[in-house]
């Protein structure tokens, strides 16, 4: 019997909130030799492995060994609700986690940056929101305006933080983004069928369970945004705090007035959604809850076309307008999570890994991407001629230096 694999199956089947029978009759098989396997007296076939961890909702590699990360995957879906673990997104997280912990077991770990962030346990979610929210527009500070926010944001937590960003359409999925705040990989999913700013905010969001370390290490999974927990009040919190500082839009407020122009400066220039300003300005209580609701109600889209009108637009550019009025068409660009990469081309290099899931990362043929591996290799060489003895100086005559052809 493979060792322990019973008492895992058990354990997750438990968690799971199943019965023996309940998961005998999911993956086809006798009550009898589900006991027998939980109870280390038959061992697992290989397609009965695969059948119980789909029907678990985890990795196989959960069942074969003590990983962690890939058994909270099922638990943080369970806890986000039915349906999660149905989707390609989900999937995808879980193929990732997998790649994750064979680097990880070869030695090849994730180094996040994350010394530096407040610990704001024990403080209120939103004194922990704003805590956050400072260091990060001091550590993050995001330079770009409008649509160009969510690909610099994304490039300032890979490079400064090191973690993994994940950006991919999955049209249809429950899953509008995720966190994995264990640290050992850390990683951040956006889920870009959705509007560009939409995402901007999610990616916030996800940052947010990050950096507060929800969960106890685990996995934040996420349907929509709705503060409907502490956890969730806070990654809201920090999100449009740290997207919106309050000092930005009080001084706009100020100097243009509470025109409708300065709303659509603003919501441009932020790269966030008409809703996500009105939730600000509610919040920083410059509009009450009634006025909040009016706003809402507002179609911003008929507002930007009033734009159009120069007598209206304020500050607002005509370029700054097209582009307003465009951005439910404008989806961020697929981004595959730029530190896993680099350790799986790491591990392909040393031999780990195969050349498939690093193609898959990079969303390419498998021979595409060795062909990519064989001109990497044609530049080592190239480099290493250059500075070998063959560049030394020879007795060749001006004829012997130009003769061949030179194209």
């Amino acid at each position: 019997m493979q060792p322990h694999i019973g008492a895992r199956i058990k354990q997750l089947r438990e968690a799971a909130g199943l019965r023996a029978s309940d998961l005998a009759d999911l993956v086809g098989m006798d009550a009898t030799a589900l006991s027998k396997i939980e109870n280390d007296r038959r061992n697992v076939k290989s397609t009965e492995l695969a059948d119980l961890a789909k029907a678990l909702g985890v990795s196989p590699l959960a069942l074969l060994a003590d990983e962690p990360i890939l058994s909270k995957l099922s638990v943080a879906a369970r806890r986000a609700g039915n349906g999660l673990t149905m989707g390609a997104a989900y999937d995808e997280l879980m193929r990732l986690s997998e790649l994750h912990v064979v680097l990880s077991d070869a030695g090849i770990h994730a180094s996040p940056d994350l010394a530096s962030v407040p610990d704001v346990r024990g403080q209120s979610w939103f004194d922990g929101a704003e805590a956050l929210a400072r260091w990060a527009n001091t550590k993050l500070p995001i330079t770009s305006d409008g649509d160009q926010r969510f690909a610099s944001l994304a490039d300032k937590i890979e490079e400064v933080l090191s973690l993994d960003v994940f950006v991919q359409e999955f049209e249809g999925d429950a899953l509008s983004g995720a966190a994995i705040t264990d640290r050992s990989f850390p990683l951040l999913f956006v889920n870009s069928t959705h509007p560009r700013p939409r995402c901007l905010f999610t990616l916030a969001h996800e940052l947010g369970h990050v950096l507060a370390n929800h969960n106890g290490d685990g996995i934040t999974l996420d349907r929509e945004l709705s503060g409907s927990t502490e956890d969730e009040r806070m990654a809201n919190a920090f999100a449009a705090s740290f997207l919106m500082p309050s000092e930005t839009i009080r001084s706009r407020i100020e100097e243009d007035g509470r025109e409708p122009s300065t709303l659509v400066a603003l919501t441009y220039e932020l790269g966030v959604s008409f809703e996500s300003l009105i939730y600000r300005l509610h919040n920083l209580r410059i509009i009450n809850a009634e006025g909040r609701d009016q706003l809402m109600s507002v179609n911003w889209r008929q507002l930007a076309l009033l734009l159009n009108n120069p007598s209206l637009r304020g500050n607002v550019s005509k370029f700054g307008v097209s582009k307003l009025q465009s951005r439910d068409s404008s989806r961020p660009a697929r981004r595959p999570p730029g530190v896993l990469l680099r350790r799986a081309s790491s591990g392909y290099v040393k031999g780990v890994i195969g050349v498939q899931p690093l193609a898959d990362l990079v969303g390419t043929d498998s021979e595409l991407m060795l062909d990519q591996f064989s001109q990497k290799q044609d530049i080592d060489q190239v480099i290493g001629i250059l500075k070998s003895d063959f560049s030394q100086q020879t007795d060749e005559t001006p004829e012997d230096l130009f003769s061949g052809t030179p194209f």
